[in-house]
This record gives C-alpha cells, sequence and structure tokens, in this order.
C-alpha cells in the first residue's frame, strides 16, 4: 500500500483569525485565489494545490484519484496545521471537493462558500455525456501535453483575466502531469456530482453565482427550488466569479462567514 502524499500549500500564519480553506478548479493552482488576498484581513487563509495542479504530485493510480481520496488529503492538510475546524471556499471541480467535505466532515466544518460547480451539482450522466468524456479521455492520453492545451478550460483560453495572472496560471497549468490528469478526467469527474447528497449538510451554505455561465444557470435554478437553506447571491461575471468580481466575492464570503465564526468554529453542528 502506497503512503499517502502532501498536498502544496500556503498558509496564513497562525493567527485568531478563522481558517479559511479554498480550492481551485481544473488546470489552475492556488494562484486562483490572488485577487482574494484581501480576505486575509479576516481569515487565516489556506490555498492548496490540488494533485497533479501546481506544485503537487500528481496521482500514481486510481485509488489516488477518487473523491474520497482527494477529500481525505484534505482533512490530513486540517490535521497537520493542527486546525480543529474551518471555513470551506471552493471553486468549479474544487467546489464538489469541498462540498464533500462538508459532508463528510461537517464536526471540521464552519461554514461553506463555493461557485459556480457543474459536475458537483448535476444529475446522472447521461450516454452523450459518458461518450464526450470517454473522447476527451482518449484525446487527452494519445495528445499529451498539447491536449491539456486545447481543453476549454485551460487558462489560456480564458478572456478577461489580468494578463500578469493569466500568465501565472498559464505556466501553472503547462506543468499539470498529463496522465495525472487523465486519471483525474477518469476516475474523479464522473463521480463529483453531490446532488443526490446535498439533504444531509449541516453546515450554512453560500453559492455566489457567476449569471454569464449560462450553462450553469439551470443548475442553479434547481438548486434555489430543491435546496432553499443554501443561499445564493447572483454576481455579473463568468465561470470564475472570484476572478471577474474579485471585490464583490470577497464582500459575500465575509457577510457570510464572519458572523458564523464565533458559533460555527467552536461549537459542532447539530445533527
Amino acid at each position: 500500500m502506497t503512503q499517502p502524499r502532501d498536498l502544496a500549500y500556503d498558509a496564513d500564519p497562525e493567527s485568531d483569525r478563522p481558517p479559511l480553506l479554498m480550492v481551485h478548479g481544473f488546470l489552475s493552482s492556488r494562484q486562483q485565489w490572488l485577487p482574494n488576498a484581501a480576505l486575509s484581513r479576516d481569515f487565516r487563509l489556506v490555498r492548496v494545490d490540488l494533485p497533479g495542479h501546481g506544485a503537487s504530485p500528481p496521482p500514481r493510480n486510481a485509488g489516488e484519484a477518487s473523491p474520497e481520496y482527494l477529500v481525505g488529503q484534505l482533512d490530513r492538510l486540517r490535521q497537520a496545521l493542527d486546525i480543529e475546524r474551518w471555513h470551506l471556499c471552493g471553486h468549479s471541480f474544487g467546489a464538489g471537493l469541498t462540498l464533500r467535505y462538508a459532508l463528510d466532515f461537517p464536526h471540521h466544518c464552519g461554514g461553506h462558500v463555493f461557485t459556480n460547480a457543474n459536475a458537483a451539482l448535476r444529475g446522472a450522466l447521461t450516454e452523450a455525456e459518458r461518450a464526450a468524456y470517454a473522447a476527451q479521455l482518449a484525446d487527452l492520453r494519445a495528445g499529451g501535453a498539447p491536449a491539456l492545451a486545447r481543453m476549454r478550460y485551460h487558462p489560456r483560453h480564458a478572456r478577461g483575466l489580468d494578463p500578469a495572472l493569466q500568465a501565472r496560471l498559464v505556466a501553472d497549468a503547462d506543468k499539470v502531469d498529463p496522465e495525472g490528469f487523465a486519471l483525474l478526467l477518469e476516475h474523479v469527474l464522473p463521480r463529483l456530482s453531490v446532488r443526490e447528497r446535498l439533504e444531509g449538510l449541516r453546515v450554512p451554505v453560500l453559492l455566489v453565482n457567476g449569471l454569464r455561465e449560462r450553462r450553469f444557470q439551470p443548475l442553479r435554478h434547481w438548486l434555489a427550488g430543491a435546496q432553499p437553506r443554501i443561499r445564493i447571491l447572483d454576481l455579473d461575471g463568468g465561470h470564475s466569479i472570484n476572478l471577474d468580481c474579485a471585490g464583490a466575492f470577497n464582500e459575500a464570503v465575509r457577510d457570510f462567514l464572519l458572523p458564523l465564526t464565533t458559533d460555527a468554529l467552536k461549537d459542532p453542528p447539530h445533527a
């Protein structure tokens, strides 16, 4: 049995500010959160690189490329930092993991903020979607790094980003190991949805929705009807709403999490 490997991360110095774990999406890195650095005034930020992204080692096998294993890695980071409970913030693919973390480890989670996350909220995969995944996976394994660069969520295709930040994100994405990424695409993404488990959430949750991502809006409307306990804030931006509307996003995170901090990080949620 292989030993679990540590994730790369950066963490603000220990302080009396509440800890906040921030988890990026596919083909990104912890630099995704640079425009949100002002949140350090109110939170002890912990920004992590997911496996195979940034400076974190890629998964070596299917077992290391499962939602359960990845969520376990996040909790091992919590233990390594000697944090009893923290708030969570997840973007896109990372939101699927932080939602699962809130479900699996509610006693270590205060409040949770997430952004547009199609794979985390979708229903069962259709045959067409399964075929599209298979084709994408075959292209990736045959084409390697150039195939990675063609993916629509590679940051080189993003529009409206600060050029300096985009260059940093592209440099990180270009270092992603294609086979490690293929393992995530094959074994995590099809199983990322927590749609059928949302009724079991025991922590306060906020979705910050980027209205300009049209394909996510049906899921946003489904969530509003199916899970009215989950608060939703709509902002005039796209998929990466923390980048498109950094100031408004920061304000939303503060307004939602700070009132929870006194109680949520000291007392476990009620069953």
